[in-house]
């Protein structure tokens, strides 16, 4: 879109490629300390679920803010190998509570991204438009301003604290930073209007589908049984030398390391059997029971899958 008003002669500013490859190198980083931390905790860790991503997003948060500040001369490690940094409006670096949030503005949308929330019902709550907002219509703005924003190259933690990323490499010349085209604006309201109204989108398209219908009881039961902290309910099907396989599958993961207990897949299993009305048509049930963690920064699992068939569950 920029490119239709010519190009600023700015050499200031840094590119796309150079900022991705120092935030890549970052998160490299970040995530070889989330792997040592999860082998030395990961009990502890997969006990949390989904909540050991704020875990993950402390780490994140202390090592972009305070690098990013002038604590850190504006530079995480990754920066300051591609030689970019990270100034105001005025050339100065940012002070640690503004580097703090420019990065809570970037990292709080990815790292939500995953928290529970109860299906269908969760979604047309307060809560659930509030996530969609945050979540899809964050990562929608942030990666539009990221690709399009080629003027300045701010995206949207950038604008809420002024702030740039400049290159920092011996050769820039000192001259003032381009002012942004206000069109992005216009777009960015658009993503985050079209995100706030994704629940309620998704909410008619669930109610207008039968098979969702059908399978949101068998959820709902599973999702409360004893060590199970999240649910997922899926149809699938498999095809090998022409033979087509249908099945019912379910992915538990659990609050305990109890990936290698049949009896409870089986368990399971006979629940799924008896909930679900459309047993007939399936060839198989599958099962999978998941014990692990997912700090945002790093993961770790383990898993064990199970297969029945109907007949074998009465």
């Amino acid at each position: 879109m920029d490119a239709l008003q010519g190009e600023v002669p700015d050499r200031k500013i840094a590119g796309f490629w150079r900022r991705l490859g120092a935030f890549v190198i970052d998160f490299m980083l970040l995530g070889i300390a989330g792997l040592i931390l999860g082998t030395l905790f990961f009990d502890p860790f997969a006990r949390m679920g989904a909540y050991a991503r704020l875990i993950g997003f402390a780490i994140a948060l202390a090592y972009f803010g305070l690098f990013n500040s002038r604590i850190g001369g504006g530079q995480t490690l990754g920066k300051r190998w591609l030689g970019v940094r990270v100034v105001d409006a005025h050339d100065q670096l940012l002070s640690l509570p503004r580097s703090l949030l420019r990065y809570a503005v970037l990292g709080i949308p990815f790292f939500a991204n995953g928290l529970p929330i109860d299906s269908t019902p969760g979604m047309s709550t307060p809560l659930g438009y509030l996530l969609a907002l945050i979540v899809l219509g964050g990562i929608l703005v942030i990666v539009y301003l990221y690709i399009f924003n080629r003027r300045t190259r701010q995206s949207l933690h950038d604008l809420v604290v002024g702030s740039y990323v400049e290159r920092f490499d011996g050769a820039a010349r000192s001259v003032p930073f381009p002012v942004m085209w206000r069109g992005h604006i216009a777009v960015a309201a658009l993503l985050a209007a079209f995100a706030l109204s994704a629940p309620a989108i998704a909410i008619r398209l669930f109610a207008q589908t039968q098979a969702f219908a059908g399978m949101l009881p068998l959820y709902q039961t599973l999702s409360t049984q004893p060590h199970v902290m999240t649910a997922q309910v899926v149809r699938g099907w498999s095809s090998f030398n022409g033979n087509v396989t249908h099945s019912l599958q379910s992915s538990l993961r659990l609050d305990a390391p109890m990936t290698e207990d049949s009896d409870m897949a089986k368990r399971i299993a006979q629940l799924m059997a008896q909930a679900d009305p459309n047993i007939a048509n399936e060839d198989a049930i599958v099962v999978t029971l998941v014990y692990g963690y997912d700090m945002g920064i790093a993961r770790g699992w383990k898993k064990h899958g199970y297969s029945f068939r109907p007949g074998e569950l009465q």
